[in-house]
């Protein structure tokens, strides 16, 4: 009886010990961890953490029969049952946004039709320092440049530009090599510089 007293006690320890982790502090390794052993707490604060950046990346692929926030949902749910085969070697927002990734392409493909891109997702590309006003229209003239852009492109420019992602990362989000990262890094530039040289022409 006293045995089982004490592996009582052991194991309120245990529980209080864990309501006191702050998981805000964790980093994403020992949040997936402590997933992994039954904390769901600490999935929650993954998501938290996540579910904005993964919302920009599938914002292009999201339609009227489904929103940005079921393929987000969907996406923590298909991360949440792979999360054991998650290599802590590697980043875990990359393996995150892999997934996103593929769902959206998986999404694409079974839609089969052209995807608008967002263009709030780069609301701050192109401003400058000094005159805001100007800077605002600035800002408006490349959020309609991007609308224009198709999700091949698009994404890219958020991961790089946006989320701060390195070739090699964005590399692996979406399953291609490095050169082509940088081709269509390029590219995106080159038709983003084209399409705002006619807005300058037009106005």
């Amino acid at each position: 009886m006293e045995h089982a007293s004490a592996v009582t006690l052991g194991g309120w320890r245990e529980r209080l010990r864990d309501l006191s982790v702050r998981r805000e502090t964790l980093d994403d390794n020992e949040l997936v961890a402590r997933t992994l052993k039954g904390d769901v707490r600490s999935y929650e604060e993954l998501v938290r953490r996540y579910e904005r950046l993964v919302g920009r990346v599938l914002y292009p692929y999201a339609r009227r029969e489904i929103s940005v926030e079921d393929l987000v949902q969907e996406t923590f749910l298909r991360a949440y049952d792979r999360l054991e085969t998650f290599n802590p070697d590697y980043r875990f927002k990359t393996w995150l946004l892999a997934i996103a990734n593929n769902l959206g392409v998986d999404t694409l493909r079974r839609r089969r039709e052209i995807v608008e891109f967002n263009p709030e997702t780069h609301a701050g590309a192109g401003r400058g320092p000094e005159a805001e006003a100007l800077d605002a229209d600035r800002s408006r003239s490349v959020r309609e440049a991007v609308a224009t852009l198709p999700e091949t492109y698009g994404v890219p420019l958020i991961l790089r530009y946006s989320e701060g992602l390195s070739y090699a990362e964005i590399a692996e989000v979406l399953d291609i090599t490095i050169p082509a990262v940088k081709s269509r890094l390029f590219r995106a530039r080159n038709m983003m510089a084209e399409r705002l040289e006619e807005v300058g022409e037009r106005g």
